[in-house]
């Protein structure tokens, strides 16, 4: 059964599908494109700055999803797959594709 564990000042969907170095470049980064950016109108620019980082660090094809308020389901590659909570915001980082 999945909880929410506290990581980096993030809830993390526990047990998380990715190593925990990938999980925290990836709370870093977000938590620093939240910072940059006001995540109510500009959540694009928050998404594409952790997918830009993502490709650039670990090869590209990453996803990012972020909203207020949303399920999910998706297909991703093994160890590859995070959901987790900045305050009100959900983020879905998967990656996928060769």
């Amino acid at each position: 059964m999945s909880t929410y564990r506290t990581f980096l000042e993030a809830r993390v969907l526990w047990p998380a599908d990715i190593p925990d170095d990938v999980l925290e470049f990836i709370i870093t980064i977000a938590k620093e494109a939240m910072r940059q950016h006001d995540p109510d109108s500009q959540g694009q620019e928050i998404a594409r700055a952790i997918k830009t980082a993502l490709d650039e660090k670990y090869l590209p094809y990453w996803h990012v999803i972020l909203g207020k308020s949303f399920g999910c389901h998706c297909t991703h590659e093994t160890r590859r797959f995070v959901y987790f909570y900045l305050g009100k915001f959900a983020f879905m980082v998967y990656k996928v594709g060769y």
